[in-house]
């Protein structure tokens, strides 16, 4: 499908691009974006698998998955720095801003000790493998796959309310669902989600707050400081926690759910029937 052939190109464009840089113009951004194009090449795999079962997705996701992972690992520690920053006693936990650094040069020299040119030549050789499979991928079976992740889309933003353990994998669905429709012209793609980007930012920052609080559960009790440093990083451990519970309402709050507006209509007419 020519399609889906054009969307491969582009994206393996962009990868070669971030991956020939120079170690040292390497940014934060650069590490998300990064993570950006590898989430929209599973998400093009998980379409293609599903229309060709001869496609092993696994197999061929697996260098990229090596990289995303260091890249991971990377981008938490990143994102943990600039959040800390953001608190108003930054200057009382500088010992660990300055762990977390030291953690993050660490993990950049890993990745690129992974992604050198032996790394990137070898990624470049699945590439004529994928799109032979994208050029014989069947439009109805592409067209049977976006009904169907359609139709799980609608499922899910139709709960009456998210758990905390569903709401990460709605964001991994819905962020897939997204990709994926992307690939096909606005007037061909299925709008699921007037708001999507809004909610999807709400959910990539509640994933944020939810790294950085396992991060700081793991490292507090083990971080060789003084009792005062300690504190105050239980401190922004808990206003933490308290932004990621007020967003987390949010998101429910935000989902388009028939479900919840009967429920809001019911407790009012109960309401008034109690208040009569």
């Amino acid at each position: 499908m020519k399609t889906l052939e054009t969307y491969f190109k582009n994206r393996k464009h962009s990868l070669n691009l971030i991956l020939e840089k120079a170690p040292s113009s390497y940014t934060a951004k650069t590490f998300h974006e990064l993570r950006v194009e590898i989430k929209k090449l599973k998400a093009l795999f998980e379409l293609v698998a599903f229309c060709n079962k001869k496609f092993k997705m696994q197999k061929l996701l697996k260098p990229f998955r090596i990289i995303f992972k260091q890249a991971g690992k990377i981008r938490e520690l990143q994102l943990e720095q600039s959040l800390l920053k953001e608190q108003p006693n930054f200057n009382l936990v500088k010992k660990y801003h300055n762990r977390l650094i030291k953690l993050e040069t660490k993990g950049v020299k890993k990745f690129f000790s992974i992604a050198d040119k032996h790394f990137i030549k070898k990624l470049k050789k699945n590439y004529p493998k994928i799109i032979h499979f994208l050029a014989k991928t069947n439009k109805k079976k592409v067209n049977r796959y976006r009904n169907k992740i359609t139709k799980e889309i609608k499922n899910l933003i139709h709960k009456n309310a998210f758990k905390k353990n569903q709401m990460h994998d709605f964001r991994k669905r819905l962020k897939v669902y997204q990709h994926n429709e992307n690939i096909f012209p606005a007037n061909q793609s299925i709008k699921l989600i007037p708001d999507k980007t809004f909610l999807s930012d709400m959910l990539g920052e509640w994933h944020d707050y939810e790294v950085v609080i396992l991060h700081l559960k793991k490292t507090i009790p083990s971080f060789k400081t003084n009792s005062s440093e300690r504190t105050h990083l239980k401190s922004i451990k808990a206003i933490v926690i308290s932004k990621r519970e007020l967003l987390f309402h949010k998101i429910n709050t935000t989902l388009p759910s028939e479900c919840r507006c009967r429920k809001k209509k019911r407790h009012l007419q109960e309401s008034l029937e109690k208040s009569g």
